[in-house]
């Protein structure tokens, strides 16, 4: 028997890092490669299978991080953690593009996300042996899974004939800046197994349900799409088929896939032994430099064209096609729907307008072109070109379907975001932003109090456009000069021919708003919207009549200085407890005591730090988990415990 090793290739290593990307899917159409529908829906199977196994991928690594005693492959498992992470994102946001376009892929998600969180998921098993076998077992499942993953990077990243076909420069940028990464990180799994276990029988065992478990779940996609897209009369998908396309160039080749088999049973097998870690990297270098999908545009034929729309198929929510092949083993119905977490949609906008609104206030028009609709109260999340995240609320007309209004105060002291905003953002730069979303949205009542501090008018404007001429309002719009208050003429304006009236109080002029005379008569029922310093915020909930329905807007979530405070954290699994300073976050805590901890982001929007919590009420101030993820869990880069204790299951 052979005792050779693998031999890795040393130079081929590079430092992983999670990289920001967005794609505007409004352009895409539903057979992104044209005319040919069955290349197009055997890769798309790739959004219904890798976000739910690219979160399960995280989970694993996240467990098995305190294994590693490699400090290099440690870093290399933490950038291989954010990168998945962002897969899984960006994939999914193309499912309500689909949806769109009249094909579902619920049901089908939701068997995958059963098969990754109930099979392969997490165990309820006594510490020791058991639970590390299991551990164990699924590093090497990623392993076996990985190295197929970085053979279709390497594919795709080669697959001059979809250029040639004239598919969408948008799915081929996602693909291949996915493609990229697999092969940048193609021996972080594999070099994981080999630390933790590397023992051959095992390779061999979570290799052949590997391969089994994904060929049935394409096949069953590929299928899926083909017999529910609402264009097909008679939509099938065949293995005869996938060797046309193999042929064709549009899909890996049948021999090329076999090749793999015996590649990766070999005991000298190692995957930098196969695919161009320099070819990737030039290609996320050049994607990067050309401001997102440019390398895809210029290599693909034809211009962008039209979405084609389609009527949605005729049949009922979640109704299932009687062709549709009866599972393997037990799986969940196919008709209910799946409660993944939501996705914002990721824009690519430019800055059209950038000018001076106020004293230290600048207003931004970003275009776009079919943009989603809004509401008054809506913000965007916008990802700055230094990658940092920050929250503006929209100002404009949400009847304007070809640009978003947003403004900004700088914040000489503060994070950097605004003077970006202030210095950086001429007209001509490309943002990418998320949304909109609304956690302030404008309800029915009988009457309004609106009330504003400085650049805090922002959400409140589109309100005061939005009611109508005879309802009861009354606005405070508070500042320091009336020099500094950005829109205080429109605001003022607003009151005209209305059962309202506008109260400016400027600082150096009036002094303090008087918010006892305000809510002197303030009837029942009369919805309190108020968006400012967070000084304004406890003022008004203070003053607030019994009766009244009140409403806040935070553009950032709370700091130190209002209202955050220490507690005793316990990391159950690990027997210690550490105290959270009220400065210091719970990642930061947490890493001091377990420094392999994974995190990515560390701004709340990736998921990678996401921990399940055992007792205690937390604070959530993050914007991804749904409520039902928030029931047991917590993002504990920005989260923090409501009361005296918190216990993570760590």
């Amino acid at each position: 028997m052979s005792n050779k090793q693998p031999r890795p290739v040393a130079s081929e290593r590079t430092a992983l890092k999670a990289r920001k990307v967005s794609f505007a899917w409004q352009d895409t159409p539903l057979h992104w490669v044209p005319g040919d529908p069955f290349a197009t829906h055997t890769i798309n199977v790739l959004h219904l299978l890798l976000p739910a196994g690219e979160r399960w991928f995280v989970q694993v690594y996240k467990q098995a991080l305190p294994l590693i005693r490699d400090d290099r492959l440690r870093e290399d498992v933490i950038g291989f953690i954010g990168q998945e992470a962002m897969h899984s994102q960006a994939h999914d946001e193309v499912l309500p593009h689909l949806r769109d376009l009249g094909l579902d892929p619920t049901p089908y998600t939701a068997q995958v996300d059963w098969l990754f969180e109930k099979l392969l998921g997490d165990r309820t098993l006594p510490p020791g042996r058991t639970r590390r076998w299991w551990l164990l077992e699924r590093v090497a499942l990623v392993a076996a899974i990985e190295h197929y993953t970085a053979f279709l990077g390497d594919w795709v990243l080669n697959a001059a004939e979809l250029d040639r076909r004239g598919a969408d420069p948008t799915m081929l940028d996602l693909l291949r800046w996915h493609g990229a990464e697999e092969v940048e990180h193609r021996s972080v799994a594999f070099d994981l197994f080999l630390h933790v276990d590397g023992g051959y029988r095992r390779r061999v065992r979570s290799w052949a349900t590997a391969c089994a478990a994904l060929l049935f779940l394409w096949q069953r996609g590929a299928r899926f799409f083909m017999e529910h897209d609402p264009t097909l009369v008679n939509g099938r998908a065949s293995f005869k088929e996938f060797r046309r396309a193999g042929r064709r160039g549009t899909l890996p080749g049948t021999g090329a896939l076999l090749r793999t088999v015996p590649r990766y049973l070999s005991r000298t097998y190692h995957p930098s032994q196969q695919g161009s870690t320099a070819q990737a990297v030039a290609y996320l270098a050049a994607r990067r430099g050309e401001g997102g999908g440019a390398v895809a545009r210029r290599a693909a034929t034809g211009a962008s064209r039209p979405v084609a729309q389609f009527p949605a198929p005729h049949r009922g929510a979640g109704a299932v096609n009687p062709r549709f092949p009866t599972p393997l083993w037990p799986l969940p119905a196919l008709d209910p729907p799946v409660s993944g977490r939501p996705r914002s949609r990721a824009l690519r906008l430019r800055v059209a307008a950038h000018e001076s609104v106020a004293e230290g206030v600048v207003q931004l028009r970003l275009e776009g072109r079919r943009l989603p609709p809004w509401e008054p109260g809506a913000h965007l999340d916008v990802v700055l070109p230094s990658g940092l995240v920050r929250q503006y609320s929209l100002c404009g007309d949400p009847a304007d379907t070809s640009s978003y209004t947003l403004a900004t105060r700088l914040v000489a002291d503060g994070r950097g975001g605004s003077r970006e905003v202030h210095e950086q953002l001429a007209p001509g730069t490309e943002l990418e932003v998320r949304g909109p979303c609304n956690r302030f949205p404008l309800v029915a009542a009988p009457a309004y109090v609106f009330v504003a501090g400085g650049i805090g008018i922002t959400p409140i404007l589109p309100m005061l456009r939005a009611l109508p001429r005879d309802a009861d309002r009354q606005v405070l719009y508070c500042g320091r000069t009336r020099a500094s208050m950005p829109f205080v003429q429109e605001v003022e304006a607003s009151a005209a021919g209305t059962r309202g009236r506008v109260t400016v109080v400027a600082a150096d002029e009036d002094g303090r708003p008087d918010l006892d005379g305000l809510f002197a008569e303030t009837a029942e029922g009369t919805a309190v919207y108020c968006c400012g310093p967070e000084g304004l915020l406890e003022a008004v909930a203070q003053r607030l009549p019994a009766g009244a329905a009140l409403h806040l807007e935070r553009f950032a979530p709370r700091t130190p200085s209002d209202g955050s405070h220490a507690f005793e954290l316990e990391l159950r699994r690990s027997g210690r407890t550490v105290t959270v300073p009220a400065d210091s976050s719970v990642l930061a805590a947490v890493r001091a005591e377990l420094p392999d901890t994974a995190y990515s982001c560390a701004q709340g929007f990736c998921g990678t730090c996401q921990q399940r919590v055992l007792a205690g009420e937390v604070e959530h101030r993050d914007e991804l988990l749904t409520d039902a993820e928030r029931a047991d869990s917590m993002l504990i880069c920005v989260s923090r415990a409501r009361g005296e204790r918190l216990v993570l299951d760590m």
